[in-house]
């Protein structure tokens, strides 16, 4: 039996950033982890995704060449070599993170854990680790549809689909929130024919109607079919799909993508002989990350809130603090939103829809990226950078759509936290020329001060 201060269920962006955190602490740490060390993030989410659609910009950015001056003849994309780089990108972080539990002393036990007493974890029911305090971090996992197979040869899941062999001709991507928008804008990009089919009345339903509005613009003009408002009725079997969906309509399709979001992995933790609640999968906490048994936390996915790798790692530094005796609240109100389509997406705090919604009296200012010297010398001039306060200038949220939207939303995110008012944020003076110059034009433009913009 091993015995540690704290012992941590999972090894994402929850689980790692707490074991190395909680580590700078002095205490002893564990993690526990029955697959990858990284987690969903960096094995089957963010980082392999990600560097994929990092490869694909750099094909596009081909097409645009001419226009620069630089003329590029008989280029081809070589798919394998980008999910070799892909798996290289995903090697090298990973072994990162174990060299960093390594010089931290965080140990690392490989196996399937189960919660037996509060201060008790069996570990494939061959060890016991004992532990002060417990953190869970199980993550979450693709969910299916109903009557649905999916074999990850021709129906895929977004896990699945990141080992495909080769760009499909054709691709139906079920779902069109983040994570379908988002293989639907790389496997655009690297030509295949897309089509995304969404139940609800519009594309990611968790941005604001001009968000959603702007991106199945920017999706048609580039060529994607988009039927909203849909629900899929069956899948065809064989080389090729026939999704036939709600209205009478068929889509053929090379491939499908299944992408109808996430659920959490708890059910084999042991929580109900514990007696720690869950509600629709994910367990209850606290506003201190704390489940119904004292010395046992929860964090990340497997908790109330958005499904994000870097609110795992805020709700796992949360939770450190909290057991070391420096309790905060958890809050999410500012916590950014990124969506890397093409133009990126990224929000803090209220969208439009939901300060309008909530709030008596909001002002609303927007300045375009066509007005942007950087923008436009780039040729990126498709998007905006939108501020949403009240009348006295606080910040309910930001929205932007747009080229490097998910680098800008932290300038956004840090104004909103800090409390900085619009007014002040109009007096910070930005570096010329660059893309977060728009903050400051759209701050004046909110107060009245417009410089290049006619209000």
């Amino acid at each position: 039996m091993k015995n540690f201060d704290i012992a941590i269920i999972g090894s994402g962006p929850g689980g790692y950033v707490a074991a190395l955190y909680a580590s700078r602490r002095s205490v002893s740490v564990c993690v526990i982890e029955k697959d990858l060390v990284g987690g969903t993030c960096l094995n089957r989410g963010c980082i392999p995704t990600k560097s994929l659609i990092n490869s694909a910009s750099v094909a596009s950015g081909l097409k645009t060449a001419p226009a620069h001056g630089v003329i590029v003849d008989g280029y081809s994309i070589d798919f394998g070599t980008m999910m070799s780089r892909k798996a290289e990108v995903v090697t090298r972080l990973r072994t990162g993170i174990e060299t960093l539990f390594r010089g931290s002393k965080v140990a690392l036990v490989k196996g399937t854990a189960k919660i037996t007493a509060p201060d008790t974890i069996s570990v494939d029911g061959r060890e016991e680790i004992k532990a002060k305090y417990i953190i869970i971090a199980s993550g979450s996992r693709v969910s299916g549809l109903p009557g649905i197979t999916i074999d990850e040869s021709v129906i895929f899941s977004s896990d699945g689909i990141l080992d495909i062999k080769h760009v499909p001709a054709s691709l139906a991507v079920i779902g069109g929130g983040v994570i379908g928008c988002e293989f639907a804008s790389l496997f655009n990009k690297l030509g295949s024919k897309v089509t995304i089919i969404e139940m609800t009345e519009r594309l990611i339903p968790t941005q604001s109607r001009e968000i959603s509005k702007k991106l199945e613009m920017v999706f048609k003009k580039g060529g994607v079919d988009i039927h909203t408002g849909c629900t899929v009725e069956s899948i065809g079997k064989g080389a090729a799909c026939g999704v036939s969906i709600s209205g009478g309509t068929r889509v053929e399709a090379e491939k499908v993508l299944v992408s109808v979001g996430r659920r959490a992995n708890t059910e084999a933790l042991g929580l109900e002989g514990l007696g720690i609640r869950t509600q629709n999968g994910r367990i209850c906490v606290d506003q201190h990350l704390r489940t119904s048994v004292p010395n046992i936390y929860a964090v990340g996915d497997c908790v109330p809130g958005p499904l994000l790798a870097h609110k795992a790692s805020y709700d796992g530094i949360l939770a450190c603090d909290h057991i070391a005796g420096k309790p905060r609240k958890a809050d999410y109100s500012n916590i950014p939103n990124c969506i890397w389509t093409d133009p990126e997406i990224a929000s803090v705090g209220l969208s439009e829809d939901e300060a309008k919604a909530g709030h008596h009296d909001v002002k609303v200012a927007k300045f375009p990226y066509l007005a942007s010297g950087k923008a436009y010398l780039e040729g990126e001039t498709e998007g905006f950078v939108k501020i949403i306060g009240t009348p006295k200038g606080e910040i309910l949220g930001v929205e932007i759509f747009g080229k490097e939207a998910c680098n800008l939303i932290g300038e956004a995110t840090l104004a909103r936290t800090a409390a900085v008012t619009i007014k002040d944020w109009s007096c910070v003076v930005h570096g010329h020329p660059t893309l977060s110059e728009m903050f400051q034009e759209a701050a004046h433009i909110f107060c009245g001060t417009a410089i290049h913009s006619v209000v």
